[in-house]
């Protein structure tokens, strides 16, 4: 059973917003056992969407779109369909009530705009919106198919998943199941990962496909099985999946969701210690990091974020004169704000980070990527320099999952 996702609206094609719709629907569809053969976004343009639902009607079962269902001149997509499955638009009372209702609670008029939501075609099964004003549409086509199409709000149309779309799939096909298991790896790169298991993946059954999913100082393994029954297939996964402990040890950071600031996490509340983060370069994302799981009041104490050199000297402590001779960015001045910061919050271990993440600011002895971190904790202090990257963002992702890990190895150590 196969599906093609179509998100509409120049909005998109000029990258004015970011297509969130389509991950979701693709995620809803897949859990109930629906493979997705193609993603598009197009224009809203009567021509493109006439040619892409045709398109996708003669090479898949089920066709979702998003899109163009407001009451605005722009919003095209009800009536490109009504025409598409040779119908025509009618009043539906029950639609218009609730539209005129939500409206009154809003103080906004019931204008002629808004009763235009409720005109609908009269060949498609009406699915009701109960956290909008555009309903949703169900074509059943000539082929046996299903053509859906959906408001563009995105908390309006993951309700309509959920309440409607899933539901009624679930019910007029016959699905079977589609199993992922993700295990996540950390420390160890894509290329000699991939060396170190060869013979494990070489080894798969024929209906199990791996995957490579690199990120920041980690690789996602994930395991795929489909059109098969659920629970003989994800046994069979996880017994394969078993078989990397042998192989990889360590670098196993857990299964999908995982992470290594959630084993940090679990060590320092087990261990009733507590961490504070003095960032510059990473401006508070390591701290955000961990603020962001719920308990961390049990062990984080302060993120510190000393961008300038004079809030590295008056808050965490950094010998100015250290600052000239070496540079902010620099072994000497890392140590400095994690002992600083060690100090400072009364903390058990501290992270810092301070380097260059660009575009501007690097020189051929400190290029742009350029990170120092350090690690301070109640044995003594250590940094590492890393390189991550030109791009800035990337800088920061990367910097602040190294940071992560050296605390981490830390932790393991003591």
């Amino acid at each position: 059973m196969k599906a093609t996702i179509i998100t509409i609206g120049d909005e998109i094609l000029i990258g004015q917003i970011v297509d969130t719709n389509s991950v979701s629907i693709a995620k809803h569809l897949n859990n109930i056992g629906i493979t997705i053969a193609e993603k598009l976004s197009i224009g809203d343009s009567a021509e493109q969407i006439t040619h892409s639902v045709e398109r996708a009607m003669q090479q898949t079962d089920v066709v979702v779109i998003t899109g163009g269902l407001g009451p605005t001149k722009d919003d095209i997509t009800k009536h490109t369909l009504a025409q598409m499955f040779n119908s025509t638009l009618s009043y539906n009372t029950t639609e218009g009530e609730h539209i005129r209702s939500l409206l009154a609670r809003r103080n906004i008029p019931f204008t002629e705009l808004n009763r235009s939501q409720a005109m609908l075609p009269e060949c498609c099964t009406v699915l009701h919106n109960a956290h909008g004003t555009a309903p949703g549409m169900w074509f059943d086509t000539n082929n046996g198919g299903v053509v859906v199409s959906l408001p563009g709000v995105p908390f309006e149309m993951e309700h309509l998943m959920e309440d409607e779309v899933v539901p009624r799939l679930k019910e007029r096909f016959e699905l079977k199941s589609i199993v992922h298991l993700t295990l996540i790896t950390r420390g160890i790169p894509e290329s000699l990962l991939a060396e170190r298991i060869a013979d494990w993946e070489d080894a798969l059954p024929d209906y199990m496909h791996l995957a490579y999913l690199p990120a920041p100082n980690i690789v996602r393994l994930r395991l795929s099985a489909y059109d098969v029954e659920r629970e003989r297939a994800e046994s069979a996964m996880r017994a394969e999946l078993s078989k990397l402990d042998a192989l990889l040890g360590d670098n196993i950071l857990g299964m999908e969701g995982s992470t290594i600031e959630q084993r940090v996490h679990d060590i320092l509340t087990e261990r009733g210690q507590h961490l504070a983060v003095a960032e510059s370069c990473t401006g508070g994302t390591i701290a955000a990091k961990f603020t962001a799981m719920s308990g961390a009041s049990a062990y984080f104490r302060a993120g510190i974020v000393a961008y300038s050199n004079e809030a590295k000297r008056d808050i965490l402590g950094v010998n100015m004169a250290d600052i000239k001779r070496y540079g902010a960015v620099s072994e000497e001045v890392a140590l400095q704000m994690a002992e600083g910061a060690r100090r400072t919050t009364q903390s058990d271990y501290a992270i810092a980070t301070t380097g260059i993440a660009g575009p501007t600011g690097g020189s051929d002895e400190k290029p742009v990527g350029t990170v120092w971190m350090a690690v301070a904790t109640p044995s003594g202090c250590r940094a590492v320099m890393r390189n991550s990257g030109t791009d800035r963002s990337q800088i920061i992702s990367r910097a602040s999952a190294y940071a992560i890990e050296l605390l981490y190895e830390e932790l393991k150590r003591a």
